[in-house]
């Protein structure tokens, strides 16, 4: 973990987190660098605005 990383908890349902590991596992990532993927994915489609 880098030094300007925060830890956290978060609540998600068993389905979305067996879901989550089989594609980390895929990708040869680990747990947490998955769920930074999606969140920076979401962030950044949330940035770009509405598709029109």
């Amino acid at each position: 973990m880098a030094p300007s990383d925060i830890q956290t908890n978060v609540r998600l349902p068993a389905a979305l987190k067996q879901w989550l590991q089989e594609q980390a596992k895929k990708a040869r990532r680990s747990l947490t660098a998955e769920v930074a993927l999606h969140l920076e994915a979401a962030r950044a489609a949330a940035q770009k605005g509405p598709q029109q």
